[in-house]
């Protein structure tokens, strides 16, 4: 399932399981965001660059400014599974950075991605500067963390159909862009990329968005997919309806 992606960039950054999501420049005050942006280095990058590696040395982050980001993670086979999507607005690469241990995941470019980069030295001098920024940091990474816990509970205790459901929501939510009466996701993920993020196989993932489609939940035509139904999706996935 291929797609053309666009329009998020302006969302911000989420990752799979986060109903209210903070993007960590805007949790930062406005001096702050200004001196750390003042000693970044800019720089671009094609869609599936490989922006950071898993096992690299932690010599740099990154502050994500348009486009998103796949973040992923070897399994014990080598096959490498998609865990987390993050989008302009956040920070990749910050563990690594201050506890110097080495990457924990791969970050590829989902399309074209604007970055600012900030080496290890400079960071350190920053946090020194700016100790609340470090509090910053921790609590993001608590929140993934807990965030990364609900699902694998999630994972034992429902079918893929809801989780899939789950998922398809927090996308739309997320990286969707309303348009009319649905809402088109703006993320390209192929169906083994779906699977990796719900736990299933990708067989599992093919019959239950078949059933979405023809129940006219989803819509998937020339590779984009969009929700027609949220509320339905929702509830499906065992969630509360939007609004509520």
């Amino acid at each position: 399932m291929e797609r053309t992606t666009q329009g998020t960039a302006q969302r911000g950054t989420y990752g799979i399981g986060e109903r209210q999501p903070s993007r960590f420049l805007g949790s930062l005050s406005e001096e702050a965001r200004e001196e750390l942006l003042s000693i970044a280095s800019p720089r671009q990058y094609p869609p599936g660059a490989k922006i950071l590696v898993e096992g690299a040395p932690g010599d740099c982050l990154m502050l994500l400014e348009t486009g998103y980001v796949k973040v992923t993670r070897k399994r014990a086979n080598g096959h490498e599974a998609l865990i987390a999507i993050r989008a302009g607005g956040d920070v990749v690469g910050e563990m690594a950075v201050i506890d110097g241990t080495p990457r924990s995941a791969t970050v590829t470019a989902g399309e074209d991605i604007d970055v600012h980069v900030i080496q290890r030295r400079a960071v350190q001098k920053f946090l020194g500067k700016h100790p609340e920024t470090t509090f910053h940091i921790m609590r993001l990474s608590n929140r993934r963390l807990h965030s990364a816990n609900s699902w694998r509970i999630v994972f034992g205790e429902f079918p893929v159909r809801v989780r899939l459901a789950r998922v398809l929501a927090e996308l739309a939510e997320n990286h969707g862009e309303l348009i009319g009466s649905h809402t088109l996701i703006c993320v390209e993920l192929t169906q083994a990329e779906l699977a990796a993020l719900i736990g299933s196989r990708e067989r599992s993932v093919q019959g239950a968005l078949a059933g979405f489609r023809d129940a006219g939940v989803v819509r998937i035509r020339n590779g984009e997919m969009a929700v027609l139904k949220p509320d339905r999706l929702r509830a499906i996935g065992l969630l509360s309806p939007i609004g509520r």
